[in-house]
């Protein structure tokens, strides 16, 4: 019969047997900080996004670690406090000698923490929050977005949007830098092209709105063809249960991120809306066969399916973990070196990061949501997939918004 043991296991036990020859001091962890919203309004995000990141770490170790080395995983709640995500950062890197930082949140946690990455000089791998400033006019040597940015996602959403047949659109979303760039990207592509759109109504809420009731009324007073729904998380939920109350998705197309996680046998979104996806689990899993054993070993660990923003973690764990084995090294000024310009078989395929900025070769994708008799969760079918080369701002373009 075999025995199967971990690393971590093997350490232990070679501990107790020959204490002399393997003292656990001389095995030193490395490691590393996952800093999160996981009390606020992106708590369920964060919570899935975690389960990926112990996934990943479980799998390092069990493989030996890193450079003979296990990996030891700080988690922290920064909540949606922009002051407590920077402090966390440094309190990690200061007192918990961590070599990178993981997660991230809504957009402005993530600026802030960014700072403190930037001051500390320690490689912070952003997987939730994708505002452009990130990356872009507020980018630095030390941070890494897996996600296609806001413009990136902005431009994808107006391709998909331009071949559409619909003229008249209405807004909703959420009132802070990542809302307020998106629909900026979106009418300037539109301007840009002569398209004859018009904005039949545009409601702006803070994060945190429960209450829908007057907005619903003026998406529907205006009679639009398509609604743009750019209202997330806990947010989300709320609109969207309210809207269907009053049939407002029997009056119009729909279309938008839609990134909401609910009890599985719930199905809370209407089927047939366009959803805007970071990456779709099902039509990856079809596609690739890491991703397809991803979503089973994830599914059989902690019974969940992954959101988009957990397949982008899981793939700023494997960029990691490959960027550590070619610098020979956990230092955060090796790896962060290393980082720039990476290519690594992730769960999206061949990718690769951007050295000026940092940024992922991401897909934006787009699909209609269905849900399927045999399948417990929503998914998206006939999807479009647009490349990073046709959403990206060129090097030309970063580099004169850097100098604004």
């Amino acid at each position: 019969m075999r025995c199967h043991i971990s690393f971590l296991q093997m350490l232990v036990l070679l501990t107790i047997l020959f204490p002399g020859t393997y003292a656990l001091g001389e095995v030193q962890p490395i490691k590393i900080g996952f800093i999160g919203d996981f009390s606020s309004v992106t708590k369920a995000y964060t919570q899935n996004s975690f389960k990926a990141a112990q996934l990943a770490i479980n799998q390092f170790n069990d493989q030996g670690g890193l450079l003979g080395r296990p990996v030891q995983m700080l988690q922290r709640d920064g909540g949606n406090n922009p002051d407590d995500h920077y402090h966390l950062v440094k309190k990690l890197v200061r007192e918990k000698k961590i070599s990178a930082v993981f997660g991230g949140g809504a957009s402005p946690c993530v600026l802030k923490a960014s700072v403190a990455c930037r001051e500390e000089q320690v490689p912070y791998l952003v997987s939730i929050g994708n505002t452009q400033s990130i990356v872009v006019e507020k980018g630095h040597p030390y941070v890494f977005l897996f996600e296609p940015n806001s413009h990136m996602e902005s431009m994808g959403f107006s391709i998909f949007a331009s071949l559409m047949p619909w003229q008249r659109y209405a807004w909703i979303g959420p009132d802070y830098i990542w809302g307020r760039d998106v629909m900026g990207f979106f009418k300037q592509y539109f301007t840009k092209i002569g398209a004859p759109v018009t904005w039949t109504a545009e409601i702006w809420h803070p994060l945190g709105t429960r209450d829908y009731t007057e907005a619903i009324k003026q998406l529907m007073d205006g009679k639009p063809e398509a609604l743009v729904v750019a209202t997330w998380g806990e947010d989300l939920f709320h609109f969207v249960n309210q809207a269907k109350s009053r049939k407002l998705f029997d009056t119009m197309a729909a279309f938008g991120w839609f990134s909401v996680m609910t009890d599985e046998n719930e199905r809370l979104l209407p089927e047939g809306i366009w959803k805007i996806s970071r990456a779709p689990f099902h039509y990856l899993s079809q596609k690739y066969s890491q991703t397809h054993t991803f979503v089973k070993q994830l599914r059989q660990k902690f019974r969940v399916f992954p959101v988009d923003f957990a397949i982008c973690c899981y793939d700023s764990f494997l960029a990691w973990k490959e960027a550590v084995i070619k610098a020979g090294s956990p230092e955060p000024h090796d790896v962060a070196r290393m980082l720039k310009g990476l290519s690594f078989t992730g769960l999206r395929g061949e990718s690769s990061i951007r050295a000026l900025d940092g940024q992922l070769n991401c897909p934006a994708y787009f699909g209609r949501l269905t849900y399927l008799d045999d399948y417990p969760v929503a998914i998206i079918e006939s999807v479009m997939e647009i490349p990073a080369a046709k959403t990206w701002l060129s090097k030309e373009e970063i580099l004169i918004k850097r100098k604004k």
